[in-house]
């Protein structure tokens, strides 16, 4: 848990480092742009130059350390590539000025030759710990090797041609054995200068420091003991005559130790300033040919003291690296775990976790499973508001898996379903009674399954008793909406078939009274009346005939009488006759089964949907299958015309599309199922679904369970 807590941090660090632009532009705004940086890099570089002019036994040997670099290695990591060319004119300028005045005699070409070995040094350092490590200002131990290994060999490179320059400029010819001593000096030297001023400089200008409190400095009082002791310890070993100790406070180790007792203790950008300074001191005390190394030759001696401050510098450094790594995990860790636990317990859904002792084979069958949750499952975390679920749990205490806890109930009620999505469970509703009060939980399982074994159980729930309760009460709404929708239909139908009625019984048997005495009128009128009579006649029978239309289109002829087959019959000869259509009727119901409402409505739809055919599909045929049964009733009207694109004209397309939505709207409003079948040029297929019998009402799906007498929730 603490790797990947560690791990998320650093990935959130690197998220801010390139939201930042990068540790590089960070420290290129601190320093004020370009001019600025190039500025504090040219006075900083010239302070060290001196000082390891300072750290050398004499001029003609390399330094025991080249502070400066530590400083052109950062930079140039640091620094943009534009600003390369800038750093090191200036990292040549200062150091062959340097190098021209102090050298005696002046040797102008030694003079140039140390600078651009110390330029080759630190630009080839600095790639390849960019091609490593990146641009970022969290460095964790891993990249902190990195960074060793890159400063090695960019030392190692600078130190073929700062050796060689030593090797034939202060000696006469260039003898192999020398040239091996100088590049081991020249290359420990500056390798050794990057390890001890690195890591001070990125500590000092990483803004980790004010990010995290973690890596704050908790007493300035333990620093100056700190730098006391690192001072008074550096000096006390270091400063003797070359030899070897005379007591134990005069070994080496007690300056690592004291180094080592500041990494745990102190923030790496303190440690890394006590480094710098006993470093310095036992540099430059050896320089001065003191220390506790009692070799007189000075390869060897120098070798040792690189030797000692590399180890020191190499594995303090990363001590403080990996002590801040850890602070800075638990540090987060801790706060994750106070959000986890203040979301958990004061989470206004009813949130636990449930742990198995044992965990639990999936392999198992479902009988042995549901035996296995109730003797090893505990509920070992929850919220304060999971007492409305069991009232005896205490909290931050254990509780055993009741089957008589509903949610208990309900999970292993589908646990059967829940062993196919690894224990995961979505939407599981349940209620609770007791007390005259009924509350109703909308509740989700998680279930972790590792190494094919269930070991832990996350549950939620939500208290839905308002929102159940307004459920119930828009749906009572909608069943009266659709009583109300039905009994006006009702009431439409009735008039319209008393209007039929009228129609027929009354201006009909006008229409035929006066029709019959029109024609008596034409049998002895003059020829001239005759032929307004007959005109009259003509008129007569255009008005009977659309009266007889406006009588079938309010009630058709035996659709109330026989049946719904002998209206569809009858509706086939009417369509051939009027509209030229030939309808295969192919029709197998159960008249008695049929409501009178539910048999107007079909007879209505099937109408509408042949006249669609008569205006779109092209043809001049089409077929109507009727099935039903007691239960079901299924009508499909066909035809093999030019279809057309559905989801387009259901939203008033020039096929009649809003006709379509309305038919599939009253289709739902009885329940039933409308479908198209249709494309382009494959004709169409219209299917409606009626339920014949309204389902019993049945009992309320939820899980009820009665709460124990005596508590509350």
């Amino acid at each position: 848990m603490r790797d990947v807590h560690m791990e998320w941090v650093a990935e959130r660090l690197k998220a801010e480092a390139r939201a930042m632009g990068g540790f590089g532009a960070l420290v290129l705004a601190r320093f004020g742009g370009r001019m600025g940086m190039v500025a504090a890099f040219a006075i900083a570089h010239t302070i060290l130059v001196l000082l390891g002019y300072a750290l050398k036994e004499s001029i003609s040997d390399p330094a025991v350390m080249w502070p400066s670099a530590g400083l052109a290695f950062v930079a140039l990591w640091l620094a943009p590539l534009r600003l390369w060319p800038a750093i090191l004119v200036v990292q040549f300028i200062v150091e062959f000025s340097i190098g021209a005045v102090l050298l005696d005699p002046f040797r102008p070409a030694l003079a140039a030759l140390y600078p651009v070995a110390n330029a080759i040094e630190a630009a080839v350092g600095a790639a390849i710990t960019r091609q490593l490590v990146g641009d970022t200002f969290y460095l964790r131990t891993r990249q902190i090797l990195q960074i060793v290994f890159a400063s090695a060999v960019g030392a190692l490179t600078g130190a073929m041609l700062g050796g060689w320059a030593n090797a034939t400029t202060f000696s006469t010819g260039l003898q192999p054995l020398e040239y091996l001593h100088q590049l081991q000096l020249w290359w420990a030297g500056d390798w050794l200068g990057v390890l001890v001023l690195a890591p001070m400089l990125i500590c000092w200008l990483s803004p980790l420091r004010t990010r995290f409190g973690e890596l704050a400095l908790h007493s300035r009082i333990e620093v100056l003991v700190l730098l006391a002791l690192v001072v008074a310890g550096s000096y006390f070993v270091f400063a003797l005559p070359l030899g070897r100790p005379t007591s134990l406070l005069q070994m080496p180790v007690v300056i690592i130790g004291v180094l080592f007792y500041a990494a745990v203790r102190l923030p790496p950008r303190w440690m890394a300033t006590l480094l710098v300074t006993a470093a310095t001191i036992c540099a430059g005390l050896a320089a001065m040919q003191r220390g506790p190394f009692h070799e007189h030759n000075l390869f060897l001696r120098t070798a040792e003291v690189q030797t000692f401050l590399g180890t020191m510098a190499v594995f303090t450094f990363l001590m403080s690296i990996s002590m801040a790594e850890k602070n800075v995990a638990l540090g987060q860790l801790g706060d994750s775990e106070y959000r986890y636990r203040s979301f958990v317990e004061l989470s206004m859904e009813v949130v636990w976790r449930v742990e198995l002792s044992e965990p639990m084979p999936v392999s198992l069958p479902l009988e042995q499973q549901v035996s296995w949750l109730r003797q090893h499952a505990r509920i070992v975390e929850s919220s304060r508001s999971y007492q409305v679920l069991d009232p005896d749990a205490r909290p931050g205490g254990a509780s055993p898996w009741r089957s008589d806890l509903p949610w208990c109930a309900a999970y292993e009620t589908y646990l059967a379903a829940a062993d196919k999505m690894d224990y995961s469970v979505d939407r599981l509703r349940f209620r609770m009674e007791g007390e005259g009060r009924s509350q109703s939980f909308l509740s989700s399982f998680t279930g972790v399954v590792e190494g094919n074994c269930l070991r832990r159980i996350w549950g939620v729930a939500r208290d839905i008793t308002e929102l159940a309760d307004l459920n119930t009460r828009l749906l009572r709404e909608q069943d009266r909406l659709k009583g109300y929708a039905r009994q006006i239909a009702t009431a439409e139908e009735k008039a319209r078939r008393a209007t039929a009625v009228d129609l027929h019984d009354g201006i009909g048997q006008s229409l035929v009274g006066m029709a019959m005495t029109l024609e008596v009128a034409s049998r002895g009128a003059p020829p001239d009346v005759k032929m307004m009579i007959d005109e009259v006649r003509a008129r007569l029978r255009e008005v009977q005939e659309r009266t007889r239309h406006m009588i079938s289109d309010l009630s058709p002829p035996g659709l109330y009488e026989l049946g719904l087959v002998p209206a569809l019959q009858w509706l086939v000869v009417y369509a051939r006759g009027h509209d030229r259509l030939h309808v295969e009727l192919d029709a197998r119901v159960r008249e008695d089964a049929i409501r009178i409402e539910t048999r107007v409505l079909v007879f209505k739809l099937v109408r509408e949907l042949l006249r669609n055919v008569v205006k779109h599909a092209g043809v001049n045929a089409a077929r109507v299958l009727v099935q039903g049964d007691r239960e079901h009733l299924r009508v499909e009207v066909s035809d093999q015309g030019r279809g057309f694109e559905w989801q387009m004209d259901m939203f008033g397309g020039a096929s009649g599309g809003f006709g379509l939505w309305s038919i599939a709207d009253r289709v739902h409003e009885v329940g039933g199922a409308f479908r198209v079948n249709t494309l382009p040029g494959k004709g169409s297929s219209f299917e409606l679904d009626f339920p014949l019998r309204s389902a019993a009402s049945s009992a309320d799906t939820d899980r009820v369970w009665a709460r124990p007498a005596g508590r509350s929730a």
